[in-house]
């Protein structure tokens, strides 16, 4: 198991030698898909200067690119094309194999669109997306998100479900149990995506604290994760108070309670 953490590349250049084996960085910040190449290469640069490489990158969307139309809202198809295609370029030019689509601003469903037509529009977009992750050797990850923080696609089984049924290359299902734990989801839940199932994101429940914060028991989940066969990377998503100080332990916990974790936890 590799252990990551959810930062910029600034940040962690600030810590050395770096506790984690990589960095999951953001699509916004460090591919920049709306902003010159020249911008994005020196970037790119200076971020191959630290030890560890930038092997994921999440917050896809920024919240003004809507991604579910209806009579109140458009949604600008040239420009989402324009945005995908060029962060999917960047992410292989920077070798990263992971983008997580969490961004619940901007796949929400607006008030005067179904539910159900949402997430269709949504596994339309990731249908057409599959095949130019997979010409560039990335994989883009569907995040659940917590109730309360996105108003539909909340739970691994929800969009399990949906990328199940896609059967499109470059698309796949990430799992994050700070989520799982907000919406109570059982960790047996990620078994039946086993063969879907490529990336993970962990934290605390409360206060969406680092690992090891409150001393919260996080061995369940990551059984289950054992069990669905689950060994590549967790990335630490947290709110973190000092992460110069907090980092080492935080990623000492995940360690330690992956390798305590046993199929009976």
């Amino acid at each position: 198991m590799r252990v990551g953490i959810c930062t910029s590349w600034e940040e962690m250049a600030r810590i050395s030698p770096p506790p984690c084996d990589y960095i999951e960085e953001g699509v916004q910040d460090f591919l920049v898909p709306e902003r010159p190449r020249e911008e994005f290469e020196d970037i790119l640069a200076r971020a191959r200067s630290l030890p560890i490489a930038v092997e994921a990158a999440n917050r896809f969307f920024p919240a003004d690119l809507k991604l579910v139309s209806s009579p109140s809202q458009a949604v600008d198809a040239a420009r989402v094309e324009r945005y995908v295609r060029t962060a999917l370029a960047r992410a292989e030019q920077s070798g990263i194999e992971i983008l997580v689509f969490g961004s619940p601003a901007a796949r929400a469903c607006p008030a005067d669109c179904a539910y159900e037509d949402a997430v269709d529009q949504i596994a339309e977009h990731l249908r057409r997306w599959g095949p130019w992750a997979r010409d560039h050797g990335v994989t883009i990850v569907l995040e659940p998100i917590r109730r309360g923080e996105s108003n539909n696609l909340n739970t691994v089984a929800e969009c399990g479900a949906l990328v199940g049924g896609l059967a499109r290359p470059g698309i796949l299902l990430l799992a994050d149990t700070y989520h799982m734990a907000c919406n109570g989801e059982a960790p047996d839940t990620v078994l039946p995506f086993s063969e879907i199932l490529v990336h993970a994101h962990t934290a605390e429940k409360r206060d969406r604290a680092a690992p090891g914060t409150h001393g919260e028991d996080l061995r369940p989940y990551f059984a289950a994760l054992k069990r669905a066969g689950y060994d590549r990377r967790i990335s630490i998503e947290c709110n973190w108070r000092d992460l110069g100080a907090q980092v080492a332990a935080a990623v000492t916990s995940v360690r330690e309670q992956w390798d305590g974790a046993t199929s009976g936890a």
